[in-house]
């Protein structure tokens, strides 16, 4: 029996709590049309203004308690919400650095902003899923936008190649996925995430075992691919070098964000951490993503692949903190905003001093913290705070994912990821060497954009860095209160 019948009041109803997702909708369809009579130049300033908009109704519209939506397919209440917001906040961080990049290499291409806007929807479609096909259409909306950022210079080598590697294996990844969900829903009969933590559904699921293991196997496979996490991580750093830079720091954080929240969900709907055979899998590949992207960033010499290695190694650590329950739910939460703050500061600031490929290459930096001091101590506070150095906000970030993970008793795999980390602190430490101890060399020219948006975003981002390391509280409080009714959800009846 369907458990949430239709209703004209509930579809009025639900529409209401999704007003945030209808603003990006109406704003990504107002991008199409502006940049289609000509009015290209205003772009920028309604994709920020529709993201400070949504960002503000998701908050305000919190509630505490879980809401279910749209017949128990989506979750407006509990984490929902703050999510929206974090999403929509990594998108307007984004748009700091975007246009002058793209100015400064002469590449005027206007549909960027209507995909950027698409993508954070279908982000927020993908973490606010309260079902498995609302989820896997929000993984295909966002990705859809992802592989044409990857591929955004149609006329660069490395760009087309990074396009093409994203969408062949990001179409395999999805139709794991998918195989999955047709699995699960076989052997239930349904794909929402209430019905099947339902005592019937539990029983059949124990029935089948064989079965469900194979479906959740192909659904963590299609869910670790979109988070880098080893060994599905090798597309990462082909990709990232081949994107531009400030979308390949939204690629690095949104998406993640919207994945690690859409798992820690499914994870807690489902009651997994209870399942020793699927936490083990989870906590394995944890430990393996950790160690080597750990291994291969210290050996890199160009700082973008530096940077997307290093994002494997986080995506490691967030894995780790989702096998501590509901406290590791928390943690994950906490690190990913931060981790959007420093990623996309450090991609966008990479990008500032990019002309061409090589210019991402660390022998070209020698002397930066001369030729230009202000941006080189910018850079490396970013930098610093990746590595987890304290009193910046990435020390509060990995303190809080190994803290949950002790207190769950998981004291191996948190020795583990503190040592990976501290392997993460050699190669950002390098960098920091290279700029300001080492003397300018012939090639090194490289000077970073003077324009004030991107130094305003710069600067915008160094202080979210440092006052979230100084008072995490601020952000730490209201994640706390949005969980606390992420297991009280119900339906929008009236």
């Amino acid at each position: 029996m369907n458990s949430f019948p239709f209703s004209i009041a509930e579809l009025a109803l639900s529409s209401q709590y999704v007003l945030p997702l209808l603003i990006l909708l109406g704003a990504g369809l107002l991008l199409m049309l502006l940049d289609a009579f000509g009015a290209a130049k205003f772009l920028p300033w309604v994709a920020g203004a529709a993201f400070l908009l949504s960002a503000g109704v998701a908050w305000t519209q919190g509630a505490p308690a879980g809401r279910l939506a749209f017949f128990g397919m989506m979750e407006t209440g509990g984490i929902a919400p703050i999510v929206h917001a974090f999403l929509c906040l990594s998108g307007l961080l984004t748009l700091f650095f975007l246009s002058d990049y793209l100015d400064r290499h002469d590449r005027h291409i206007s549909d960027v902003y209507a995909l950027l806007v698409f993508a954070v929807l279908g982000m927020s479609l993908m973490a606010n899923a309260h079902d498995l096909i609302m989820t896997f259409i929000g993984l295909e909306t966002m990705s859809m936008c992802l592989y044409i950022f990857a591929a955004l210079f149609k006329t660069e080598l490395k760009s087309n190649e990074a396009g093409l590697k994203y969408f062949l294996l990001g179409s395999f990844a999805s139709a794991f996925l998918l195989y999955g969900i047709a699995l699960i829903y076989g052997i239930t009969g349904t794909t929402n995430f209430s019905l099947l933590a339902s005592p019937e559904r539990i029983e059949i699921i124990q029935s089948q075992q064989t079965v469900f293991y194979v479906g959740a196997g192909m659904l963590l496979v299609g869910l670790l691919f979109k988070v880098s996490a080893f060994p599905f991580h090798f597309w990462t750093p082909d990709v990232y070098e081949g994107t531009p830079t400030p979308l390949a720091g939204f690629m690095a954080t949104g998406s993640k964000m919207a994945t690690f929240v859409a798992l820690g969900t499914l994870m807690h709907q489902l009651d997994m951490f209870q399942n020793t055979k699927l936490l083990s899998v989870v906590g394995l590949a944890s430990l393996l993503t950790m160690i080597y992207g750990n291994i291969v960033a210290s050996r890199q010499q160009n700082i973008k692949r530096m940077l997307a290695y290093s994002s494997i190694a986080h995506s490691g650590y967030v894995l780790l903190g989702l096998c501590a329950s509901q406290s590791g739910m928390e943690a994950m939460l906490f690190y990913m905003f931060i981790y959007t703050l420093m990623n996309i500061g450090a991609f966008g600031m990479l990008g500032m001093v990019e002309h061409d490929y090589p210019d991402t290459e660390l022998e070209n930096w020698r002397g930066m913290g001369q030729k230009a001091p202000l941006f080189a101590v910018a850079f490396s506070l970013f930098l610093f705070s990746l590595a987890g150095i304290p009193p910046l906000a990435g020390f509060m970030g990995k303190y809080e994912i190994f803290i949950a993970v002790i207190r769950e008793g998981l004291l191996l795999p948190a020795i583990v990821g503190i040592l990976a980390s501290i392997v993460g602190v050699y190669y950002y430490l390098r960098v920091i060497v290279v700029m300001f101890f080492s003397k300018s060399g012939e090639t090194s020219a490289l000077l970073p954009s003077a324009s004030r948006i991107p130094l305003a975003g710069a600067a915008i981002l160094v202080v979210l860095v440092l006052v979230l390391g100084i008072f995490p509280s601020l952000i730490l409080n209201p994640i706390t209160q949005a969980l606390s009714g992420l297991s009280q959800a119900t339906a929008v009846l009236p």
